[in-house]
């Protein structure tokens, strides 16, 4: 980055022709930032997007006549990026952890080899399991003033993370007055969205101040708003469990079964699918209609910075924000299906009841069993069972539990600029300082406190041994315990009011854990830079030097002291020793407190050779030492530019860049999380994530060449990239362990024991793994330890072209088209200690559900035209995400006579496009008015083979929506 007082006159120019102004804009946008500019890729002064590197600029007034689109959709748009969070939900593995929080994914490369900077310098990415980095729904949006987005590997420039580019966001510069607006945005089916800001500058001889404020909500839409959403179990079996809601259950007495599994007699009645698993009778539950496609948010941001000149070459910069995501009851189903029990790993039948809790006789006598088989019963197994399903949950006003996300981010940093005297050599120091915390809360039952009331001794109250007796009661697991499926409107006609569960019973076996996390980044900058005493026969030789210190600390404490591993490792709380540690909770995993720190040194340089008035060169290199068994790494980079003609240059470069690891990823320790296992029937079971004090940083090698046309009012720009990525810092797929050793099916089909990934898995009944008897659903937990992955393979071409005229019936009109369009994602080989992983493969094009990077399209692109004349200015917008295929192999489901059927949907997920209409006024007063229809033609997304029904990864979930907004300045 170089902040240059003397650098104006061209590169303002540029700065303004790049942002594609109005003449009035332009003037205005000159006269506010001659005194400072801001140049993304370089620590030379250079010109964005006709300079030797390949950088977009987006401005304010590009993005007010788009109708000031909130960051998250205003990255869905860019062509150059792929699948990001956002719109993704609890469901989707890249979200655990992150629901809310907003991420770009340059090049589809994944989002942690993005390099986020705001006004030039880091920002420390967010904490927590499945960081996405930066969390970009923080960024105090009402300040930005333009954001720049290199498309091109920079780590010979800004050092780790940069392999695939860099997204600068810039604030507004020397703003005076005062500037407020709102808006609101109506969604069928919701409260709707809606947003206020308000922006104070005052602009001095010598300085400067902006202070901005912002508030964003964004409401809740449950599935059950979308028609698509829901879909019957024949149909889409993802959003379905076997472990049910109602039960499937075993009388016994003692352990001898008095009757076959019986299923649940008002199954279908309440919303279940009365199926089978295998020759077993089931009642699939879905909980689908309890979750949302999108959790209701509240975003607070406010941003303040200050500007003063010492000298006429000492300048002082001065900023901090502080910026808070809150998700304040996020949906999840009712109650959570059992992973492990009172005896440790297992799901089926690890729950029992005895025949006097008050529904059991009920639901033998509904099941139709005879009054000897009655009789002879004393216990009941519950085979395929959980808590709490179709009947809601009654300490949550009988809909889905309620969690919650929290985020937030402070961030301060100072920098000092100046001249060594006379030299012309120019200086910059700097700290920047930011810290992020994510707090989740996630309730769950406790299994001791399950088991008990199951057999009549639950409650607060409890004080005797006997079941049922002195303020002890039962829990009735049964479907006669609730009047009906709350979510769907449907009535149970099996209810028994005499069944009910207690409220205050259940409040009672639940627990609230939650955990938070922090994580801080601490960076020191300081850079020369200047002009050689010679020329080359272009011009001076600019260059820049400097070094950098980054300290990163994280660290992790727990809520509740069951969550702690160490404290309560086992099922009975109080009990240290077990075979099995598996925790307290029937589903959620444990962890420990951990506490996280690594430091990095780096130095770099660079040079600007005008070798020729028409040919330019730009060198670069930069080393980094992490220490430890990570070590060091050195990349160089060189950058091109050749004019050829006046209206045609071409330009390239080539050169390595890196991504070290983070803290969480050299640590000793492990995090759990929960993924849905295709090898499991898509049940949710526990994934270890374990970090590797060894890994190594990740290697690429990039190359980019392209060409700009540009004459008269019509710009042509078309650019190759090539990146080939080694050494990639990633986990060993949980999907792709669970396959390979549990095949694929719906959860019954018979495990490979022998299989080399067995010592990944730990199956339920003690770990045993039996061949021919263990089954896919069997599984409990898998093992995903960080390792040095395989080598990738991407490339692409990215066009686009933009035409302006200034002329057109006494107005403006512009248009343009921007595409990426991928040629190839391949991954090779992936094998861990000599164990073959995963066939070598190509996901270009496909969903990649189960494998990584996820959703790959093999175009994106958008397309404008808009037309001002004086006071309005019209503009439509057209998005374009080409659709992919399912890589994964059909299923077949057992339907209700045991028949096996086949699902076909999704096979194809289909391309999305959003048409979006803008209409901009400039009223007097310093008044602008904006009205935008977005998603004109009302696209539902494509369906896909997911348990929402739709890839958020292409489609969008709002259909057809309005904005109106209003901004004054006084």
């Amino acid at each position: 980055m170089l902040k240059s007082r003397y650098f104006c006159g061209g590169s303002v120019l540029a700065v303004a022709l790049a942002l594609g102004l109005s003449g009035q804009a332009a003037a205005q946008d000159q006269a506010s930032t001659v005194e400072e500019v801001v140049v993304t890729g370089s620590f030379i002064a250079g010109t964005p997007e006709d300079a030797a590197l390949p950088v977009d600029v987006i401005g304010q007034d590009e993005l007010q006549k788009r109708g000031s689109p909130t960051t998250i959709d205003l990255i869905k748009t860019l062509p150059v990026s792929g699948p990001v969070l956002g719109d993704s939900n609890q469901f989707s593995t890249a979200a655990q952890g992150q629901s809310g929080a907003g991420t770009i994914n340059l090049r589809g490369l994944g989002s942690l080899r993005t390099l986020v900077l705001f006004n030039g310098r880091r920002t420390v990415p967010s904490a927590g399991a499945g960081s996405g980095g930066v969390d970009t729904n923080l960024i105090p949006s009402a300040a930005v003033g333009r954001v720049e987005i290199l498309k091109d590997g920079a780590a010979a420039t800004y050092g780790s993370d940069a392999i695939a580019g860099v997204v600068n966001f810039i604030t507004r510069k020397n703003f005076s007055g005062l500037e407020l607006s709102a808006d609101y945005r109506y969604v069928d089916g919701s409260d709707g969205d809606y947003s206020a800001s308000a922006v104070y500058g005052w602009v001095g001889e010598n300085g400067n101040i902006l202070i901005s404020a912002g508030y964003q909500h964004r409401s809740e839409l449950t599935t059950l708003d979308r028609d698509w959403a829901y879909r019957p179990y024949t149909t889409n079996p993802s959003g379905w469990s076997i472990l049910g809601q109602p039960p499937s259950f075993l009388p016994r007495n003692g352990v001898v079964p008095t009757a076959g599994v019986q299923r649940d007699a008002n199954c279908a009645a309440v919303g279940g699918f009365a199926g089978f698993s295998g020759t077993t009778p089931a009642c699939y539950f879905t909980y689908i209609p309890f979750d949302n496609l999108i959790e209701d948010e509240n975003r607070y941001q406010i941003y303040a910075e200050a500007n003063v000149d010492f000298t006429d070459t000492m300048r002082l910069h001065v900023e901090a924000m502080y910026s808070k995501t809150d998700l304040p009851h996020m949906r999840f189903s009712p109650g959570f299906p059992p992973i492990q029990g009172p005896n440790g790993p297992g799901s089926v039948g690890v729950f029992t009841t005895p025949i006097t809790n008050p529904g059991a006789l009920t639901a033998l006598q509904q099941a139709g069993l005879s009054p000897a088989q009655i009789a002879a019963t004393n216990n009941i197994s519950l085979t395929l069972f959980r808590p709490l399903g179709a009947g809601g949950n009654p300490i949550f006003d009988n809909g889905g539990q309620v969690g919650f996300r929290n985020y937030d981010i402070y961030r301060v940093s100072a920098d000092l600029s100046g001249k060594f005297g006379d030299t012309g050599i120019g200086w910059d120091t700097a700290v920047t300082y930011s810290q992020t915390r994510n707090v989740q809360g996630t309730p769950d039952i406790i299994t001791e406190r399950l088991q008990k009331a199951l057999n009549g001794l639950g409650g607060p109250g409890c004080t005797g041994t006997t079941p049922g007796a002195n303020g002890c009661k039962y829990f009735n697991p049964f479907s006669n315990a609730y009047s009906g499926n709350p979510a769907l409107g449907l009535t149970n006609p099996g209810f028994v009011s005499a069944n009910a569960n207690s409220p205050e019973l259940i409040r009672w076996f639940f627990d609230f854990p939650a955990t938070d996390q922090k994580q801080s980044l601490l960076v020191l900058d300081a850079v020369i830079n200047g002009e050689l005493p010679w020329e080359l026969s272009g011009g001076k030789i600019g260059w820049a030097a400097g070094a950098q210190y980054r300290r990163t600390e994280f660290q992790s404490s727990l809520k509740s002291p069951l969550q702690d591993s160490r404290i309560t490792p086992c099922p009975t709380i109080g009990s240290t020793s077990c075979s099995f540690p598996t925790g307290p909770y029937i589903f959620l995993g444990q962890s420990t407190p951990q506490q996280l720190e690594d430091s990095v040194y780096a130095v770099f340089a660079e040079t600007n050779l005008p070798i020729t008035d028409s040919l330019n060169a730009q060198l670069a290199i930069r080393f980094e030492d992490y220490g430890g068994e990570t070590g060091s790494t050195t990349n160089p980079k060189l950058a091109v530019k050749w004019q050829l003609t006046d209206a045609f240059a071409l330009r390239g470069s080539v050169g390595t860049t890196f991504r070290g690891p983070t803290p969480a990823n050299r640590s000793s320790n492990s995090v759990t999380g929960l993924s849905a296992i295709l090898a499991a029937g898509n049940n949710f079971k526990s994934v270890d994530f374990a970090g590797n004090p060894a890994i190594g940083p990740e290697k690429a090698t990039t190359f980019n060449i392209g060409g700009i046309f540009e004459a008269y009012d019509f710009r042509v720009i078309v650019d190759y990239w090539n990146f080939k990525i080694e050494e990639q810092i990633t986990t060993v797929p949980a999907q792709i362990v669970a396959t390979a050793v549990g095949g694929v099916g719906n959860g019954t089909q018979f495990v490979n024991c022998g299989s080399v990934l067995r010592s990944l898995i730990t199956f339920n009944n003690n770990n045993a793994c039996v061949q021919g008897v263990t089954i896919g659903n069997d599984i409990q937990r898998v093992k995903s330890d960080t390792v040095n992955g395989p080598e990738m393979k991407i490339a692409g071409v990215d066009v686009s072209i933009d035409y302006r005229n200034n002329d057109v019936f006494g107005g403006t009109f512009g248009a343009g088209v921007a595409v990426s369009h991928l040629l190839q994602y391949d991954i090779a080989e992936f094998s861990v200690g000599g164990a073959l992983v995963s066939r070598a493969y190509e996901a270009l094009g496909f969903t990649n559900y189960d494998r990584f990077p996820g959703t790959v399209s093999r175009f994106r692109g958008n397309a404008f035209a808009e037309y001002g004349i004086g006071a309005h200015n019209l503009r439509a917008d057209l998005t374009y995400v080409d659709g992919a295929v399912d890589n994964r192999a059909p299923v077949s489901v057992q339907n209700t006579t045991g028949a096996l059927q086949l699902i076909t949907i999704g096979m194809r997920v289909e391309d999305f496009y959003s048409l979006d209409l803008n209409y901009r006024l400039q009223l007097p007063w310093d008044t602008t008015v904006t009205a935008s229809v977005f998603n004109l033609l009302d696209r539902d997304p494509s369906a896909a083979r997911l348990e929402v029904t739709y890839d958020p990864f292409i489609g969008n979930p709002y259909g057809r929506t309005f904005k109106v907004g209003v901004r004054k300045k006084f």
